[in-house]
């Protein structure tokens, strides 16, 4: 009788402390929200007005009835771009069914999508980990993963890069769907792994190329190495990851087929774009995440950092990982999982270092990611994995110590990554996303389409046109919006607007004689036209690309509108196609007896779920007592930079002072890289425009140098006197360059002074110390040694 109680109440006591654990992982990750709950907006990341705008663009097409756009009608000045063509867009559908459900702006639904990743990132790690090390593991892991500075901080704040937030809080949940159906075989298992992997498609382009290597390397690993012997339903998955990339196909074939018909080369032909310039150094990536500093102008700066906690603990969840198997004692097959993240988080961390350029060069489709330290998203997952590993040590720990240990555990992951929850330059407290206002930001040169290279440009458009002032006052005024081009009308013609929605157009026109009608639209794949109902054909108009169509004399009906392409027709057949076999083959494993999934071994887990709770109160006193200004964060008074590691008085001109600097090292090697960060400061408003230099001299021409047109990429004349300006370089020595003490020197120079076409070498701004002392053109830094 005992024994048939003990069976009966077992499962709800599992399931009672299943649902503790995820009350206290709710609790912990409410942490990582800090930065939201004190202030309303968002800080001014980079491209977070680009998804700010794209959001609110999203949501007029729902609101007109297109509820899966390719087009963004109001881009461009209200000529149009195909964004959602090639952007992967399910993060703004998510936004838009936000901002109906809760009365939301585009700026608050961001914030809101930043909440779902945060606790749906954390909730998905621990679905994942749990299948491997159980409740505390998971647990463990999911903090480790969200407190990563990369996903907590620098996705959310300082890039603003919300769609691929999104896809690093879905994938781990995607993982865990084909940890369940490796497990278990069953239909359910199944649709929830394919249909991850599409929502992973729909969610981010780039990251989902890269996550979904991830996860195919990781099922190829465990057929290979014949996991739980349970080679059908890992046959399963695989068929679930190319079902899943058949449903998403709608997507991303056309973006394949037709990636000709816009500007994507741009995305790897610019500078600012360039992989070779965004290699994170081993030093940075086992950094301790900095305190940002309120008194920057300019303050708000990423973090390529793995976290100290994360690589630490992952450290040591590999060494337990490698004992396991080096032991051979065990038939759990969980440490096998662990050492190919390990392995796999290895190469992410390697695709980021230096030493990766010739990689990067000689495998091409890696420049189209544009970032190396976009490996860090991906490498954060692998990390936190083996950091749940640890737990099946700790369970093996004495009672006091295991609670003591995964307590440090805890307070480590929330204590260390403090700094990371200040953003400075929190400057968005409202955004107006309307369409007159987008327009606005346009004309001022701050936005172009949403896009940092025109990347979605139609190849039509041979010579962009100005803008139409009728057509902005158009859509300042709200729908209808008449797109026709009034103004080019010839004599004779009247055009009254039928219909205007995101995707087509309807107009009555009647005509004298025969013309070309012109529509203020980029011509692009797809549009078509109709005179009564009668196909006509789209002809671009040159230079500018808008929609032409020939009209002949009388009245008629004219349509045009965005239609089907056969690569669209196509990857909509094949999305069907897989849809019907998904069903089909979900229906016959329905029918077959479900197996059931191995058990996790959960003894010790109760026992741990106090000391993961103490480490929580641990963390939330240090979030007491840090998390303020002098603790967390910094806030230099105006002309003073308390983090700079050498302070320095160096005058220059009038107003204009070089505060400090951070050096990585005096003594360098042939080929290293020099990094190298200035603090600027101005008592005045600047009249010139400045250009910066820093030189590695040994007295004659610079043997090595850097130069910037705008000192931080802001000009001078911009600059205020309410804080300072950091200014970063990187210079790489020459790898001949011989040894010896050189003066490392850097100054400003102006052609402003200079008649046009006369600057040759500019006027440099004289230099004097702290005592009015002159010291030349060019402020002596620091003496460097080459060996």
């Amino acid at each position: 009788m005992s024994r048939f109680i003990h069976t009966f109440l077992r499962p709800i006591q599992h399931n009672r402390l299943g649902w503790l654990y995820a009350g206290l992982l709710v609790g912990l990750c409410a942490f990582a929200l800090w930065p939201l709950l004190y202030r309303p907006g968002l800080p001014n990341g980079n491209d977070v007005l680009y998804h700010v705008f794209r959001a609110a663009e999203m949501s007029r097409s729902w609101d007109n009835g297109v509820l899966f756009p390719r087009w963004a009608e109001a881009f461009y000045t209200g000529y149009g771009a195909p964004v959602f063509h090639y952007y992967a867009g399910l993060s703004y559908y998510v936004t838009s069914l936000l901002m109906r459900l809760f009365g939301l702006d585009a700026l608050n639904a961001l914030r809101a999508l930043i909440v779902l990743s945060v606790f749906g990132g954390g909730a998905g790690m621990y679905a994942f980990v749990r299948l491997l090390a159980g409740h505390p593991g998971g647990l463990i892991a999911a903090l480790a993963y969200t407190y990563s500075p990369y996903l907590l901080f620098t996705e959310p704040y300082s890039r603003g890069a919300y769609p691929e937030m999104a896809a690093f809080a879905l994938f781990p949940w995607v993982m865990a769907a084909y940890g369940r159906l490796a497990r278990t075989g069953s239909a359910g298992a199944f649709i929830a792994a394919a249909a991850g992997s599409a929502a992973l498609i729909f969610t981010h382009n780039l990251m989902a190329l890269v996550m979904t290597g991830l996860l195919v390397g990781w099922l190829v690993w465990s057929l290979a190495a014949h996991m739980l012997a349970r080679g059908r339903a890992r046959l399963l998955a695989l068929a679930a990851a190319a079902s899943g990339v058949g449903l998403a196909a709608v997507f991303w074939l056309p973006v394949m087929l037709e990636s000709d018909a816009v500007r994507l080369g741009n995305l790897t032909a610019v500078a600012q774009l360039d992989y070779r310039n965004f290699f994170v150094p081993p030093e940075h990536l086992l950094a301790f995440s900095p305190r940002y500093d309120e008194g920057a102008l300019n303050g708000l700066v990423h973090r390529f950092n793995l976290g100290a906690a994360q690589w630490a603990l992952a450290a040591g969840g590999g060494i337990f990982t490698l004992w396991v198997l080096a032991r051979r004692r065990s038939n759990n097959t969980a440490p096998l999982h662990a050492l190919y993240f390990a392995l796999a988080g290895l190469a992410c961390i390697t695709l980021m270092l230096p030493a990766a350029e010739g990689l990067w060069s000689a495998v091409g489709p890696l420049a189209f990611l544009q970032f190396p330290w976009r490996f860090l998203g991906p490498a954060a997952f692998c990390l936190a994995v083996l950091a749940g590993m640890n737990a099946r040590w700790i369970e093996r720990l004495p009672g006091w110590a295991a609670g003591a240990t995964s307590a440090g555990i805890v307070a480590a992951i929330i204590g260390l990554a403090l700094p990371a929850l200040y953003a400075p330059e929190w400057i968005h407290e409202t955004v107006d996303s309307s369409v007159a206002a987008y327009h606005r930001e346009e004309l001022a040169g701050r936005q172009r389409a949403t896009t940092f290279s025109n990347e979605y440009l139609p190849k039509t458009v041979i010579v962009e046109p100005g803008p139409t002032p009728r057509l902005l006052a158009d859509y300042a005024d709200g729908y209808p919006v008449n797109k026709a081009h009034l103004e080019a009308l010839p004599d004779g013609v009247t055009v009254e607007l039928l219909e205007h929605g995101p995707q087509h157009d309807a107009w009555r026109v009647t005509a004298a004689a025969p013309f070309t009608l012109e529509v203020l639209t980029f011509d692009f794949a797809g549009w078509q036209a109709s005179v009564d109902n009668q196909p006509v054909v789209i002809t671009p108009s040159e230079p500018h690309g808008l929609i032409t169509l020939p009209v002949p004399v009388g009245e008629h009906t004219v349509r045009v509108w965005l239609g089907s392409t056969p690569a669209r027709d196509l990857g909509g057949a094949i999305s069907l196609g897989t849809l019907l076999e998904v069903t089909a083959l979900a229906a016959l494993l329905r029918r077959r007896t479900r197996p059931a999934a191995l058990p996790v071994d959960e003894t010790a887990a109760p026992r741990l779920l106090a000391g993961l709770l103490v480490g929580g109160l641990i963390a939330l006193a240090l979030a007491v007592v840090f998390l303020r200004e002098g603790g967390a964060w910094l806030n230099s008074p105006p002309g003073e930079v308390l983090p700079a590691q050498q302070q320095t008085g160096f005058r220059l001109g009038e107003s204009l002072r070089l505060l400090g600097y951070d050096l990585n090292g005096e003594s360098f090697r042939p080929g290293d890289r020099l990094e190298l960060r200035l603090y600027w400061y101005t008592t005045a408003a600047i009249p010139y425009g400045y250009s910066s230099f820093v030189h590695v001299s040994s007295g004659g021409p610079p043997l090595a140098q850097a130069d910037k047109l705008n000192p931080a990429d802001r000009p001078t004349k911009e600059w205020t006197s309410g804080g300072y300006i950091q200014d970063d370089y990187t210079i790489t020595l020459p790898p001949d360059m011989p040894p010896g003490t050189y003066a490392l020197l850097a100054g400003l120079y102006t052609c402003d002074t200079r008649p046009p076409g006369e600057c040759g070498n500019g006027d440099r701004l004289p230099v004097t110390d702290a005592a009015g002392a002159p010291l030349g053109d060019a402020a002596l830094l620091a003496t460097l040694e080459v060996r």
